[in-house]
């Protein structure tokens, strides 16, 4: 599952209309961002992620989801989801596991995988938002979010 940067990952076409006059050039942007971090081999990324604490995990998965997701360590995401997650809402939990006091909460998920962390943290994102747990998005992470549905949708 290594990524490879291939030489299809950013390619330039440039297409000439019939009459020669219009020339329409496109630009692929590479599917994961450059950071150094994206070029480590796989299996050291899921040993780091392995030795995140849940908060941090959390923190780390929002802002890296399109490389998590990759990794299968982070769910797909729905719109009515991402809605979910990026709407601030007042709406009461629903649940009354999500009443237990935040250090219960995480001391609860330091017990699960990190694919069920952030199930449970997309899942319940608001509340967790609430206690503390789970991070204030910024506009740009919850661009990624909406990229990574429109991606997962309108795949190639």
């Amino acid at each position: 599952m290594a990524h490879e940067n291939s030489s299809s990952d950013n390619i330039e076409h440039s297409y000439i209309s019939r009459d020669a006059t219009t020339t329409i050039e496109q630009q692929q942007a590479p599917s994961t961002p450059q950071h150094p971090f994206y070029s480590l081999p796989p299996e050291l990324i899921l040993d780091i992620v392995d030795l995140l604490p849940p908060e941090s995990f959390i923190n780390f998965a929002f802002a890296n989801y399109p490389l998590l997701y990759s990794y299968g360590l982070a769910p797909a995401l729905s719109r009515p989801r991402v809605v979910y997650i990026t709407t601030q809402t007042q709406i009461p939990a629903l649940f009354p596991l999500l009443r237990i006091p935040p250090e219960i909460m995480l001391h609860v998920m330091r017990h699960l995988k990190p694919i069920d962390i952030m199930r449970f943290a997309v899942a319940n994102y608001q509340d967790l938002a609430r206690q503390g747990i789970a991070p204030p998005l910024s506009g740009e992470t919850v661009l990624q979010l909406r990229n990574a549905v429109g991606a997962r949708l309108n795949p190639g």
